[in-house]
């Protein structure tokens, strides 16, 4: 191979960095210190207090916290514990959050949202990699990228708080490693992408589905005598220990101090129940999953294919990209393997999709980017200068549009009134009005009508109790938990004061601003 084409995957590589940064900081720039209060704000918040709690704890890996003391799980809010400890899978992402927090001095939201942002670059540039090792083509390989990077819940995740995306990234760089131990069968490979998998499904469960989906390829190619098996038995069995370890660990800390993560399945109860949710769930997300041009694109790009396939399926066919040898075991069985278990996860946790777009990164949306690869690997690769430079200019039109798109998506998932937002603005400078109050910083808050559970309490630098609902089981809990002081929103005071009179005479206002009231018990 000569200098200059070895070096052309670099050279095209470095190109596509430069657009992935360009184009995620054109997108992501406006939000980079914005704190959680939008969609899924409540989900964001809380994994943004565990890198909080990594700061108070003394990075105490073990024992992951956030700021509240009554958690979700099992007790639904109803039964306080004596610590803010909370299972929470691997938390290895907030770890590394909060110790930059500790580095940088500050714990603004621009910390957690840049090093996030990174992992997404790093799973992007490791996307473009497996793309052009299977297409050969750098147009058709930046469109791949650029089509990851501007699906609409993968912009608004892109420099989030969730774990799904560098675990997305993780479960990339996992595959990567294992597409080329296939084409160049060395053992470091087969344990390079182990370690990536199981790395990106401790930090998200649902990433295990690409772990056993590489895992049943690679038994299919064993039966086939592709593969060995007694070499990739110390990865399998070590990464199967450490996810082990990591299960009875969390269920410890849940038996021990409740946890705020949900760790049940919810099926639907019904197939008609089953209908409803997934049609609410294609009302609320489908063009948060992937733009109408993205969808348009995949349309396209599938008709070229098949169409492609018939015509060399009657015999007047061009010789095919080499990526593997003709008699391995077909690439396209690892996304449909995937999608399978995505299925099966959608089932399981039905009740669920409707609300949280984002379980889509952590599911359908790697195995439909292997398709989209795999549609453009069987097209051919245009020779002629012109057609190929007639294919980059389409290819750099589509990002520029479908990065306008992306950014005026940012804008309208932002758009909407919601009850996070509306805490998040008044609870603003609330810790400096409790230290003004002499409210100690170890003191024990309770805080009614809150909206998330840990937003408020990130917000007055305390710990405490959180009622977010207006139940009588959860208020008469709450008044029985040994809390040291009462915050409420004036709003939701001159709302609820009269319907709950009898709670509130209770209690002794000592202090106020223009957005909550702060009371003694009585």
């Amino acid at each position: 191979m000569s200098m200059r084409s070895a070096s052309k995957p670099l050279v095209t590589l470095l190109f596509a960095m430069l657009f992935i940064v360009a184009a995620g900081l054109f997108i992501e720039w406006d939000y980079l210190n914005e704190y959680p209060s939008h969609i899924h704000a409540w989900a964001e918040q809380d994994h943004y207090a565990l890198s909080m709690g990594f700061l108070n704890n003394g990075f105490n890996f073990l024992h992951p916290e956030t700021m509240i003391y009554n958690k979700q799980f099992p007790g639904w809010w109803k039964e306080a514990y004596d610590s803010t400890v909370t299972s929470a899978g691997f938390p290895i992402h907030e770890y590394f959050a909060a110790l930059l927090m500790k580095l940088f001095g500050t714990t603004s939201p621009w910390v957690f949202r840049v090093w996030t942002l990174l992992w997404s670059f790093l799973g992007l540039g490791f996307l473009y990699k497996i793309s052009y090792r299977l297409t050969n083509d750098g147009a058709k390989s930046l469109l791949v990228t650029g089509i990851a990077l501007t699906s609409p819940v993968m912009a608004y995740y892109l420099n989030g708080f969730l774990p799904g995306v560098p675990a997305l990234s993780l479960s990339i760089m996992g595959l990567w490693y294992y597409l080329n131990y296939l084409e160049e069968p060395q053992r470091w490979r087969f344990y390079h992408s182990i370690l990536f998998l199981t790395l990106a499904t401790l930090i998200r469960t649902t990433f295990a589905i690409a772990l056993i989906t590489v895992l049943c390829f690679e038994m299919w190619r064993i039966l086939r005598k592709e593969s060995k098996f007694l070499d990739k038995l110390p990865a399998v069995l070590i990464s199967l220990c450490v996810y082990l370890v990591s299960v009875f660990w969390n269920h410890h800390l849940t038996q021990m101090h409740g946890t705020i993560f949900l760790n049940q399945l919810l099926p639907p109860e019904s197939w008609q129940d089953a209908k409803e949710l997934l049609s609410e769930a294609h009302q609320n997300w489908r063009f948060h999953y992937f733009q109408r041009l993205h969808y348009w694109l995949f349309l396209v790009f599938a008709i070229l294919a098949v169409a492609l396939a018939l015509y060399r399926a009657l015999g007047k066919h061009s010789p095919q990209p080499k990526t593997l040898k003709k008699k391995n075991l077909s690439l396209w069985w690892l996304p449909l393997i995937q999608l399978f278990g995505c299925v099966l996860f959608t089932i399981a946790m039905m009740q669920q999709i409707q609300y949280h777009d984002y379980y889509f990164i952590d599911t359908f949306f790697l195995p439909l980017l292997l398709v989209l690869i795999l549609m453009l690997q069987n097209l051919p690769k245009p020779t002629h200068k012109l057609v190929l430079g007639g294919e980059t200019l389409l290819a750099l039109v589509l990002l520029a549009l479908m990065s306008k798109n992306a950014l005026d998506m940012q804008v309208s998932r932002r758009q909407s009134e919601n009850y996070a937002l509306l805490s998040y603005n008044n609870y603003q400078d609330s810790d400096l009005l409790l230290d003004s109050l002499g409210i100690a910083t170890d003191a024990k808050v309770l805080c009614l009508y809150g909206y998330a559970q840990n937003g408020p309490f990130l917000q007055m630098k305390r710990k405490g109790f959180i009622v977010m609902e207006d139940k009588d089981e959860l208020l008469d809990a709450a008044f029985q938990f040994p809390f040291d002081c009462v915050v409420i929103e004036n709003e939701k005071l001159d709302t609820f004061y009269n319907k709950r009179e009898s709670l509130f005479n209770r209690l002794k206002k000592i202090g106020s601003n223009d957005k909550i009231s702060v009371f003694l018990p009585s």
